[in-house]
């Protein structure tokens, strides 16, 4: 154990010292004050502005609004930068937006916290704030209409709050277009309008969330008819077997047009297009066609007009064949009509007169059969292309009897007489003889035999060769 009383006095003076400290760092502990350890009682928490957006407002009316943060030590202290717009200001304590704005705009201000603890906390937070100016709306006229089109046309409008919401006011001042409407979110007028024409005018009203509302008085016009016309009035010419493409024109008319032929009927192979007025095709007959073309609008309103197609010859068929070989009776005959030009494979008839008994003319040309009998037949072909062109001839064959004579002696001798007859008797030259022989000589002697033979033949051989020769030749 110490003994304080043998103490030096410094030693007293040290331990006095000591017994102080303990006492104060005591006292400091028993108030919580921070250094002397264990608990040291409750600190603030983290400062924030919780506020994230603020209202919009319409110009001239109050404005009311106010931020807000949690966290630090209260009480807060807020400022802000820039300034508020207008007649718009910021209570530092309590952070309330008071006033009314005189101005529409939107503006971004930074707004500042500040706490009370030591050392104080602070923090920013950016807001948009939006004035906007009184609901209104600012379309003033529409775009005309035309009958049949597609029509769609907004109504503008500035300023209010929250959503809108369009309407008609009725009876107001009329009623839209027949097939218009009027869309209550958008404000979006459209639709396709019909008959009849005129101006329609009416009366729109806008209504926002605030109760703000705006009325206009509108109209929209729907153009007079404008009927179709087809300006085309002669197509050009045609060539059978060769393509052919000409368009109609037609001016006016509400929307799509369509194409028909209301009366008469198109060259043969061609048609026309319902959608494009276009007449194409290859035309396979020759001649002129006459017809209507009637043309529609969207609207119903149509027009007419007469047209014509001629359609001309191409290389159109030739039949070179002029002559044909003669024919016997019951020998068989075969011969080809021949022709140049012509579209297609050629088509061959008899159109006039008739063939010889026996003979016949096929499809492809060839004349054939054998002749019943002899005769001289005149007739007409025809020579028809795939496209109906064609191209006649006369022609003509000549049938003769087949030669009945022996085969050595084709001309006999016809003797003296002026009528000899056919020239293929034999039986004239006794005729022409006026003393026979054999009155002559009823008993002829042996001896005398051998001359009249010989006389006989010298008079009579060579008398009628140069008699009867000759006469034949000059007749």
């Amino acid at each position: 154990m110490v003994d304080h009383f043998s103490l030096t006095s410094s030693q007293r003076g040290r331990s006095i010292g000591q017994v102080f400290c303990a006492v104060v760092f005591a006292t400091f502990c028993a108030v919580g004050q921070t250094g002397c350890g264990g608990d040291s009682g409750p600190t603030p928490g983290s400062l924030a502005v919780t506020t994230t957006s603020l209202p919009e407002q319409t110009v001239n009316l109050p404005y009311s609004a106010s931020v807000s943060g949690s966290g630090g030590a209260a009480p807060y202290t807020w400022s802000v930068s820039p300034a508020l717009p207008g007649n718009l200001s910021l209570d530092p304590a309590t952070g309330a937006i008071t006033g009314t704005p005189t101005m529409a705009a939107t503006t971004t201000h930074t707004f500042t916290l500040r706490d009370s603890s030591a050392p104080s906390q602070t923090v920013e937070q950016p807001l948009n704030l939006t004035i906007e100016p009184p609901l209104a709306i600012t379309t003033t006229s529409l775009p005309d209409a035309s009958i049949s089109s597609s029509y769609n046309e907004p109504v503008e409008t500035v300023g209010g709050i929250g959503a809108l919401t369009f309407s008609l006011v009725l009876p107001g001042t009329g009623t839209l277009p027949s097939n218009f409407s009027l869309n209550p979110t958008t404000g979006l007028i459209s639709g396709t309008p019909i008959a009849p024409a005129g101006t329609f005018p009416f009366t729109v009203r806008v209504q926002d969330t605030s109760g703000q509302q705006d009325t206009k008085n509108l109209s929209v016009r729907v153009t007079p008819t404008s009927p179709p016309q087809i300006t085309t009035n002669s197509l050009p010419e045609g060539r059978i077997g060769q393509p052919y493409s000409a368009r109609v024109q037609a001016t006016g008319g509400i929307g799509a047009l369509a194409w028909a032929v209301s009366a008469g009927a198109l060259p043969s192979g061609l048609t026309l297009d319902q959608s494009t007025g276009v007449i194409s095709g290859t035309p396979i007959l020759v001649g002129t066609s006459s017809f209507t073309v009637r043309i529609q609008d969207a609207a119903g309103q149509s027009a007419t007009n007469a047209l014509s197609i001629t359609i001309s010859s191409f290389n159109v068929p030739n039949i070179t064949t002029t002559t044909l070989q003669e024919g016997t009776v019951g020998q068989g005959y075969n011969q080809t009509l021949h022709a140049t030009g012509g579209l297609g494979a050629l088509t061959w008839s008899v159109t006039g007169g008739s063939l010889p008994a026996g003979l016949t003319l096929n499809s492809a040309g060839t004349i054939s059969g054998t002749p019943a009998a002899a005769d001289n037949s005149n007739f007409t072909v025809t020579a028809t292309d795939t496209f109906g062109q064609t191209d006649t001839q006369d022609l003509s064959i000549a049938v003769s009897a087949p030669n009945s004579g022996p085969p050595n002696e084709p001309n006999p001798p016809p003797g003296n007489q002026p009528n000899p007859g056919p020239v293929n008797d034999p039986k004239p030259a006794p005729d022409k003889e006026p003393k026979p022989a054999p009155d002559k000589e009823p008993k002829p002697a042996p001896d005398k035999e051998p001359k009249p033979g010989p006389g006989q033949g010298k008079d009579e051989g060579p008398g009628k060769g140069k008699d009867e020769g000759p006469g034949k030749g000059k007749k």
